[in-house]
Order: structure tokens, then C-alpha cells, then sequence
């Protein structure tokens, strides 16, 4: 797995469109329990929201490989 750091959420959304890659984000609800979301297209402009969840994690696989998302504006 490689690991990939974006500054702001903008930059995210448009890496994920031209790689044209959909983004796997994992977080922790309300109620602590452990829930996924695969966003693409017009849906990458939430991506911002669910990383400001309890302990996200998220990452994007193109060619067989997996990439970390690294927030870097939190």
C-alpha cells in the first residue's frame, strides 16, 4: 500500500476524478459502530464531511494497488 497525503479537500476530490477512482472512506457513526462509504463522481464533494468523522480511513485501489488517503488539512 502506498500512502498519498492531500493538503485540502478540493485537491482530493479532483486526484479522485481524473484517476477516476472511487473513494473508499471508513469512519465510526454515532453510535461507535464501524461503517463504510464508496464515493465517486458527484458524490467525491462529501468526502470532506465523512473524514471529519471519529477515525477515518480511507484509501482508493487503481492498477491493483491500494493507496492510503492522508488528510492533511486536519
Amino acid at each position: 500500500m502506498k500512502r498519498v497525503t492531500f493538503s485540502t479537500p478540493e485537491e482530493l476530490v479532483t486526484h479522485c476524478e481524473n484517476e477516476e477512482v472511487s473513494l473508499v472512506i471508513e469512519y465510526r457513526d454515532d453510535d461507535n459502530k464501524q461503517r463504510q462509504v464508496i464515493l465517486a463522481g458527484d458524490r467525491l464533494q462529501e468526502a470532506a464531511s465523512y473524514l471529519s468523522r471519529p477515525k477515518p480511513e480511507a484509501y482508493y485501489r487503481k492498477d491493483g494497488i491500494f493507496f492510503e488517503v492522508v488528510a492533511g488539512w486536519k
